[in-house]
């Protein structure tokens, strides 16, 4: 019979995991358990945000069906975006939770407006928690045809690239305006009116042309809009701005006046939603007497205590253009009141403007200016 020895000496090499492999072993897996649990987290917030983008482009594409066939968007953004029998969306998309990054719960939320009464452009907030191609994490605002990085565009400097002078712009609501008065053009004498020749002309109160480095430019309404008389042209504005129409004037007026701290509580008359012009003018530029009022009176007394809106109106003037030949044009109210103009025409040769004067504590609409008068220009983004 054959028989097999064992092998004593085998058994007796062979060794139990000692505690320290045994930890080793336990801490190797955990690191590799944790590591794909963040990358999976990742992955799924990767996915939540790139959903978040892809959901907003699905609107667009469906808002841009809609006002191609109504010629404007819709008022509200419901569950379904429809026309009569017609449906361009079937289920508008819920934001994608939970949040990520630093967004918040509200920020995380599709949030639609329009920018006026004729609904002719519209605003659709959300926020990404990581980049994601080109689109960096944060809040972000659709437009018609494309998506905006607002800390990019609102906030900071804009530099205008065909003279490389720099303005600085603010959020009010859902609008971004620059807060300082257009000066872009060459500089010709008020004895001449500004021409369609391809060059942008400015005027210079009382053809002083360091009036233009502190006021900035004057302009005659043609030339500010380039001899377009479409409503809400670009005009002299950078790409990707226009001379505000009367009613986009309208919604930043009712949006101050939706802060009760831009309204003058104490003149007389108060309280009257108009007097909000001491909020919105510049705390510089303007006159100033030597007497002792109020801080909530008309600009003129206390400019320190100016621009709670943070807006800066700046006192530029205007001027007056008597009947042709155009000689002796009238020059008012430099450091004392401003004519922001309108790319709306009222009526005729007369167009829509702002108007922010020291002597009243109000600031409106009001009423109207002839094209050939002269008067500053702020821009608002498309």
């Amino acid at each position: 019979m054959i028989k097999f020895k064992k092998n004593k000496k085998n058994k007796k090499n062979k060794k139990a995991f000692s505690f320290m492999e045994l930890l080793t072993t336990i801490i190797i897996i955990g690191i590799i358990i944790s590591t794909a649990t963040v990358s999976f987290t990742k992955i799924r917030e990767n996915s939540r945000d790139t959903k978040r983008i892809a959901d907003v482009k699905q609107i667009q594409s469906a808002l841009e069906l809609y006002y191609s066939d109504n010629g404007e968007y819709p008022e509200t953004l419901g569950s379904s975006i429809v026309s009569g029998n017609k449906i361009y969306l079937e289920k508008v998309p819920e934001a994608v939770t939970p949040v990520d990054g630093s967004c918040s719960e509200g920020e995380n939320s599709y949030s639609y407006t329009t920018s006026d009464d004729n609904n002719n452009y519209y605003y659709l907030s959300f926020c990404i928690g990581k980049d994601v191609d080109d689109y960096k994490a944060g809040n972000k605002i659709a437009i018609p045809g494309d998506i905006l990085e607002p800390i990019d565009i609102c906030g900071q400097d804009l530099k205008d690239e065909r003279d490389d002078k720099s303005y600085a712009t603010k959020q009010f609501g859902n609008q971004c305006w620059m807060i300082e008065n257009m000066n872009i053009g060459t500089f010709i004498n008020t004895s001449s009116d500004q021409s369609d020749n391809s060059v942008i002309e400015k005027y210079c109160y009382n053809d002083n042309e360091n009036n233009c480095n502190i006021y900035g430019g004057i302009y005659q309404w043609s030339e500010a809009m380039q001899y377009n008389e479409t409503e809400g042209a670009q005009g002299i504005c950078p790409d990707g701005w226009h001379i505000p129409t009367y009613n986009d004037w309208d919604t930043f007026i009712n949006f101050i006046k939706g802060d009760s701290e831009n309204i003058c509580v104490e003149v007389p008359g108060s309280p009257d939603p108009d007097f909000i012009a001491k909020s919105l003018a510049s705390n510089y530029g303007w006159d100033s007497w030597e007497i002792e009022k109020d801080i909530c009176a008309p600009a003129y007394y206390q400019t320190t205590t100016n621009n709670y809106s943070g807006f800066s109106a700046l006192p530029g003037g205007f001027f007056d253009t008597p009947p042709p030949p155009y000689e002796n044009r009238i020059w008012g109210e430099l450091s004392r009141g401003v004519y922001l103009l309108s790319s709306s025409i009222s009526s005729g040769d007369w167009i829509s403007l702002f108007y922010l004067n020291i002597g009243d504590a109000r600031a409106s609409m009001h009423g109207v200016s002839g094209k050939t008068n002269g008067g500053s220009v702020r821009c608002i983004l498309d």
